[in-house]
């Protein structure tokens, strides 16, 4: 449980783009972009309520006093979109006591080629990889494939499932920069509970005065160094644009027709859930669904290697504080299939358990679930 009660987070004047409105900043030192996606207006209906959902960059740099102020945010749950080598090098999160902690990775593309790119000093390589709108390009692809890769889908979905989960709120998801993989997921429940596009792309542009100044001033240290001669090649890699947002949303709708098919076969997010996320974010008089989902099959197949089912020996921190969150169909069906101890599920909720990497061959599955049978209930989880 969390120590101490849920005060109100303190809004004071911030940056906007386009229309003013009351900043849903989260003041810290050791993180630039955390904030509330409470506030916004839903179609026809209240507002999102603050305090409950939040978005951030990095918490490994996190002060104590900002972990105080994160504990007087009443936080339950914390979802890190951040991969492996990224947590080695950035470092693990400082959070509150028993907040509960749940690793989900999104590699967000091969980032990692920029970076070496960036990081080899070699100037007519960079022109000639990132020039002529080729970095631009690169990150148009990377938002499609938010969607389109079925690694980083499944960790979106899985995302998506926990916060839909009774108990886990307030929940505050984040990556390293708190643009892109942090964007999209924003992107993703605002939509889902009716939020116009307008609005959603006002947050995820916000990012860009929130990092502003640090990458301004990241630019101009590679140009003192010598590793980049021209700091404009970095432009699209670190800004947002409203292109990437938009791939995204057009993939989603080219691979399943609409976006109410992509939370239902994409997501796996049923209506039952959609329906308790949106009474936890706008309360109980709301108006009808404003993403309408498309009934999929009872179950979904899905092909991998078989998972062993073995008794896991948590972390302190994960025996401390369990992540449960419903599993999706699939899921369920496929650990019933390939785990040899496993008894079919009658009745009552499964629940996971788990870490899922989503840079993995296949994420969920090649070891990344290590299934705990204690029935009647499932309990797993796993490691990247």
């Amino acid at each position: 449980m969390v120590i101490g009660g849920r005060k109100a987070v303190r809004y004071g004047p911030g940056p906007m783009i386009g229309e003013r409105a009351p900043s849903r900043h989260v003041a810290l030192d050791g993180a630039v972009n955390v904030r509330d996606i409470g506030g916004y207006r839903i179609v026809g209906g209240p507002e999102v309520f603050r305090g409950r959902l939040f978005r951030g960059d990095s918490l490994s740099q996190l002060t104590s006093s900002d972990v105080e102020r994160l504990d007087r945010l009443g936080l339950r749950t914390v979802v890190d979109f951040r991969t492996s080598g990224e947590v080695l090098l950035g470092g693990d999160d400082h959070l509150p006591f028993a907040v509960e902690y749940a690793h989900l990775p999104v590699s967000g593309g091969d980032l990692g080629a920029i970076y070496e790119l960036i990081a080899s000093g070699d100037h007519e390589r960079q022109l000639r990889e990132l020039g002529g709108g080729r970095a631009a390009s690169f990150m148009v692809e990377m938002n499609r494939g938010f969607v389109a890769d079925a690694r980083q889908r499944e960790a979106f979905g899985a995302a998506l499932r926990l916060l839909c989960s009774p108990g886990r709120l307030p929940l505050l998801y984040h990556c390293t920069g708190g643009k892109d993989r942090a964007g999209w997921m924003t992107a993703i429940v605002l939509t889902a509970i009716g939020v116009p596009r307008e609005l959603v792309l006002r947050d995820y542009l916000l990012s860009n005065d929130f990092h502003r100044t640090g990458y301004q001033k990241l630019r101009l240290d590679l140009v003192k160094t010598g590793i980049v001669a021209d700091p404009e090649l970095l432009r699209p890699v670190l800004e947002l644009s409203p292109t990437y947002l938009g791939a995204a949303f057009e993939e989603a709708d080219r691979q399943y027709g609409s976006f109410g098919r992509f939370l239902a076969y994409g997501l796996e997010v049923s209506e039952a859930m959609l329906t308790g996320l949106r009474r936890a974010l706008l309360g109980d008089l709301v108006p009808p669904e404003p993403v309408p989902l498309t009934q999929g099959p009872r179950y979904l197949r899905r092909r991998g290697p078989r998972v062993r089912s073995l008794m896991y020996a948590s972390s302190a921190k994960m025996i401390a504080s369990p992540i449960m969150t419903p599993m999706s169909r699939s899921q369920l069906l496929e650990l019933w299939l390939h785990s040899g101890s496993m008894t079919p599920w009658c009745g009552g909720v499964m629940m996971l358990r788990f870490t899922v990497d989503a840079g993995a061959a296949k994420p969920q599955r090649d070891g990344a679930i290590i299934a705990n049978c204690l029935s009647p209930g499932l309990l797993a989880s796993g490691t990247t």
